[in-house]
């Protein structure tokens, strides 16, 4: 029988709605890479991408940043073929895919100005955060800045209800689950500058903004 959603009050049969749903999850995340993009104009031209290797955002960071150096970084071959073919049919020219085990990050201690971590954290174990987030230290410099944009947990019935049929429906997950990094951030010398929720069709995507900071003289 068909699947019934019931999201804000509308009520969507699963079968004939997830392509429209889809639409509209991407639409939200593509809108935290614009964000990403203007709150990062200022900074270096080395960066450094972790997400998903067709990730909405890849062209408009990567094009941001056409005059600097902007990799996007792969944890298998299999991945790395993936981001290749669809830099080619986006025609992304200003990036560089690279391939490492997971979680290391080929770069110098303090060579980037940014990391752009995307739908990452939502899909790895928390026990690893420590870990990825010291790796990210180690890679930043001082006043480089960390982008995360990430499912969180909310109390609002939206998301909730996002949880529950994440929980439910796993081919729309991928594994994605609402997770907390804030903890993990401060305890790691991060300084959050920026941390806020972005919501469409009730799904609660966190973005946040935390600096490696500067040490006093």
């Amino acid at each position: 029988s068909m699947i019934k959603l019931t999201i804000n009050g509308a009520t969507i049969e699963a079968e004939e709605g997830l392509a429209s749903i889809r639409a509209e999850l991407e639409a939200q995340l593509h809108h935290t890479r614009k964000m990403e993009v203007i709150e990062s104009a200022q900074l270096g031209p080395r960066r450094l991408i972790i997400s998903p290797p067709t990730d909405a955002g890849i062209p408009l960071l990567a094009r941001a940043n056409s005059s600097g150096q902007t990799d996007l970084l792969c944890f298998s071959d299999r991945l790395q073929r993936v981001a290749v073919e669809y830099t080619r049919r986006r025609r992304i020219k200003s990036l560089a895919t690279i391939v490492e085990s997971f979680f290391q990050i080929p770069a110098l201690d303090e060579s980037l100005s940014a990391v752009y971590a995307n739908c990452l954290f939502d899909f790895c174990a928390e026990e690893d955060f420590d870990m990825m987030l010291c790796e990210i230290w180690r890679v930043l410099k001082p006043g480089g800045i960390l982008f995360a944009v990430y499912m969180a947990p909310t109390s609002r019935f939206g998301g909730r209800l996002w949880t529950w049929i994440f929980d439910r429906l796993t081919f729309m997950s991928n594994g994605c689950y609402p997770v907390t990094i804030r903890v993990h951030l401060t305890r790691n010398g991060f300084i959050i500058q920026k941390e806020m929720f972005v919501r469409r069709l009730g799904f609660p995507v966190m973005y946040t903004v935390s600096e490696k900071p500067i040490p006093a003289t």
